[in-house]
């Protein structure tokens, strides 16, 4: 079984096989140590184990996915650096909590973490409980008009992600695949989410 950071090292060479140049832009990986360090003044809980995966594969991106040439995207999300993570965490919580303590479709946002974001959307990883806790302990969730679970884990997503961008209309001008074909690579990885 591959590690995250073995999958995500693979996400990054689709993207460079197709002319997607992520890798100058990504940011040096950080120590486990480095992450806290850094979150420990605005994130208010333990950060969740797949959080700590992604930054100690790398930094993030410097710029959000409007300012870089070639985001690191997540479908729709770009990857952020853990500075702009504080930035968007707080974004979060002014638009859909109230001082940080509305629970809002089971999910406590006060306690998750945003790791990618784009135009007024995000994907984060929830710490403390949530309403997909008997399935799933890490989810990724999208926190977009509303709060909707999109993958069931940070490998399930860069899997999916893998194969959508290895998908031969994949290109770094036209991200976009047929919808029916990336619902199919969807389901593949994450059975159970959308209506079977």
């Amino acid at each position: 079984m591959k590690t995250v950071h073995q999958l995500l090292n693979e996400l990054c060479d689709c993207f460079e096989r197709k002319g997607h140049l992520v890798t100058s832009s990504l940011l040096a990986p950080l120590t486990e140590q480095e992450i806290e360090a850094k979150c420990s003044s605005w994130f208010p809980t333990e950060i969740p184990t797949a959080i700590k995966d992604l930054y100690t594969w790398k930094g993030g991106q410097e710029h959000d996915g409007w300012e870089e040439e070639f985001p690191f995207w997540f479908r729709d999300m770009s990857f952020i650096s853990l500075e702009q993570a504080e930035t968007e965490y707080k974004s979060i919580n002014q638009f859909y909590g109230v001082d940080n303590t509305l629970e809002h479709d089971g999910v406590l946002l006060k306690d998750c973490f945003p790791f990618a974001a784009f135009n007024g959307g995000w994907f984060v990883i929830p710490a403390s409980k949530h309403k997909w806790s008997n399935s799933f302990d890490e989810p990724v969730i999208c926190v977009f008009q509303g709060i909707d679970l999109y993958y069931h884990s940070i490998d399930k997503m860069v899997k999916t992600a893998i194969e959508c961008v290895q998908y031969p209309t994949w290109t770094t001008e036209d991200p976009d695949i047929p919808e029916d074909v990336e619902m199919k690579i969807w389901k593949k990885y994450n059975p159970g989410i959308f209506g079977e």
